[in-house]
């Protein structure tokens, strides 16, 4: 076999290689500033499976112990119940500021839902508690995402280091691959949101770059076996691994190699480090399956999960569904927002397409033989891609066999991110081949540089950059207000708190007048209400204007907003502007009126809301919340 020696160092790569890992800490950087505005610009809870995976974080935190799974969806964390705890340890310090009764997720799903019939691509309403000043859970919920954001800033950065072990004299070819990772929309929406999926991808890159770098000498030249505490480490990350996420045994083969590679044509010596990686890798993880197979009586808890998961199933035997299946594996690795219910542009997914074609073309045109022999061609050693290539292959077999499994939601890109810096290194070695070969002397390594920047950077960086801007955020209405803009909209404050004497309830906080108060003409009035706990019931408003003979002169009755914000679908601390016409009579006498305001149920024979005041005291089942000025008719 033949041995792999280190490259010898060529002229200029010193100043190379300071130009690499200049470009690394703007390029680690660049990724921090996009993850904050990837972050700001998501709504809470709009990305897959987000609220399970902060309900899990907020268990952990409340209740101090891991949550049970069961097949009717009633357990400790519904729908993520069964995912291995080390994600949602390390981001529950998150949750500490929060008092342990509010340690729980309130979100008011959205009835419009595409997936639930409708059109809208919000699986939730929007809350005031999201619009700055944050309040409630909200800065929780931003902390534990930007906890998610660090194993991003860590996936970059190993993906650097993967890179260089692969090719320690290329100077540009560390930098793009890392590139190709930090740019990569759909990885900066992942890790902007709560999940596990940075995590696994951190640890797998992190794995993946000391099996690179994990080379063997010729057995005829050196007997030692390599040092074996490469494979202690390669086994606690394989551990860490499997208690961030089951898809965390995709890394076997790749750590197998890493051991054949290390051990070329001694058996013992294959063994041995096998036997190093995976006992260590049972010390740190075995207990987790060992408690699965006591719950759920068996090691994955796989019965337990396919019966509360199983979705529609992959109809394999058809040609046109592995066309629809793998486009929809393509697109949303790049960029698929929202609960794959946010769609970029379709020139933006022709154009990631595009890249990855191009990265095609270099290895087929240049890289056919090269290998370690030429000096044309994406640089690398052969060994070292093909471990490269074990990532992403398990990676995708295991997405089919996931597909089998739980059917058609197994089609998502992310669930390729434990292979991303994989993608990364293969993307970077096809399209490094268009900046020449090694780049031989400092000129030559800065015009590979500037190529590549302008060629293949600044592209992505832009597109990077619009996505937040130009497809999330536009996707999202918002029918609440800021506590800010409530307080502006105010201009006759009131306090009414409408609950039983055991609830908090909803509190009216003020109102104003927009418009003419001449009789004949409508009266418009903003009622401005703030929501202090989930209201279950559909409440109607009624707003009147009282003469001062104790008579109804005007009236509105109607559910907030028209009907199309009923109070059931508030979540607590939204602020909402209800706006009510009351038609005043041609002939009604100029005057003072005083406005009343009530809560009540026509359904139920016109039941009534109590109502508290300021000081908690009961108040009736109405308030008068300020008087209107009435003028004669035109």
């Amino acid at each position: 076999m033949t041995s792999e020696q280190p490259a010898a160092p060529r002229r200029g790569a010193g100043r190379s290689g300071g130009r690499s890992w200049a470009g690394l800490l703007a390029l680690l950087a660049l990724f921090a500033a996009l993850h904050a505005l990837y972050n700001l610009q998501t709504p809470l809870g709009e990305g897959p499976d987000e609220p399970g995976h902060l309900a899990y974080v907020f268990f952990l935190a409340r209740e101090g112990r891991l949550p049970v799974q069961r097949p009717d969806g009633a357990g400790d964390v519904p729908g993520e119940g069964h995912q291995p705890p080390l994600a949602y340890l390390l981001a529950a310090p998150a949750a500490l500021a929060l008092p342990p009764a509010e340690r729980v997720v309130t979100l008011s799903a959205d009835p419009g839902f595409v997936w639930a019939g409708g059109d809208s691509p919000a699986a939730f309403r929007r809350g005031s508690r999201e619009l700055w000043p944050w309040q409630g859970i909200a800065p929780a919920w931003h902390l534990a995402r930007a906890v998610s954001g660090l194993w991003g800033l860590l996936t970059v950065a190993l993906t650097f280091l993967a890179a260089r072990a692969l090719r320690p004299g290329d100077g540009a070819l560390p930098l793009l691959a890392a590139a190709l990772v930090a740019l990569n929309p759909q990885f900066l929406f992942s890790t902007a949101l709560v999940s596990n999926d940075g995590l696994l991808a951190a640890l797998c890159t992190a794995a993946l770059w000391l099996c690179l770098g994990a080379r063997g000498a010729d057995p005829a030249a050196s007997p030692r076996m390599a040092p074996w505490w490469r494979f202690v480490a390669l086994g606690a990350l394989f551990g860490l691994a499997l208690i961030t996420k089951q898809s965390a045994l995709l890394l076997g083969p790749l750590l197998l190699w890493a051991g054949w590679r290390a051990s070329p044509g001694d058996q013992r010596r294959f063994v041995a480090l096998t036997l190093i990686w995976g006992l260590t890798a049972v010390a740190v993880a075995g207990w987790w399956f060992l408690r699965n197979w006591r719950l759920y009586g068996d090691p994955l808890g796989l019965a337990v999960f396919t019966a509360e998961f199983a979705t529609q199933a992959f109809a394999w035997r058809e040609p046109a569904a592995w066309r629809t299946a793998l486009a929809q594996l393509f697109a949303s690795f790049w960029a698929r927002f929202g609960w794959m219910s946010v769609r970029p542009p379709d020139w933006t997914i022709w154009a990631y397409g595009g890249l990855c074609a191009l990265g095609g073309v270099g290895w087929l045109v240049w890289g056919r033989g090269q290998g370690d022999k030429g000096t044309r061609g994406p640089p690398g050693r052969a060994n070292g891609w093909a471990g490269v290539v074990i990532l992403l292959a398990m990676a995708l077999l295991w997405n089919v066999a996931f597909a089998l499994t739980a059917g058609l939601v197994a089609w998502q890109g992310r669930l390729v991110f434990p292979a991303i810096a994989a993608v990364g290194l293969l993307l970077a070695g096809g399209l490094r081949a268009f900046a020449g070969p090694g780049a031989r002397g400092a000129a030559n390594s800065a015009a590979s540089f500037r190529l590549l920047f302008f060629g293949f950077g600044v592209p992505m960086l832009a597109l990077a950059l619009w996505m937040p801007f130009g497809v999330i955020a536009p996707a999202y209405r918002w029918d609440v207000l800021g506590p800010g803009e409530a307080e502006a909209l105010i201009e006759r404050p009131a306090y009414a708190r409408f609950a039983q004497s055991w609830e908090r309830g909803v509190a009216l906080r003020g109102w104003r007048s927009a418009g003419p108060t001449r009789a004949g003409e409508p009266l418009a009035v903003h009622l401005v209400w703030h929501s202090l706990e989930p209201v279950p019931r559909d409440w109607t408003v009624f707003v009147h204007l009282v003469a001062p003979d104790g008579r109804i002169a005007a009236e509105s009755n109607s559910r907030p907003r028209g009907g199309a914000l009923p109070f059931p679908a508030w979540t607590p601390g939204d602020w909402v502007d209800d706006r009510h016409a009351l038609p005043l009579p041609a002939g009604l006498p100029p005057g003072e009126y005083r406005l009343v305001v009530g809560l009540y149920q026509p359904e139920r024979d016109d039941r009534r809301q109590a109502v508290w005041g300021a000081d908690g005291a009961f108040v009736g089942d109405n308030a008068e919340v300020g008087t209107v000025e009435v003028t004669g008719g035109a």
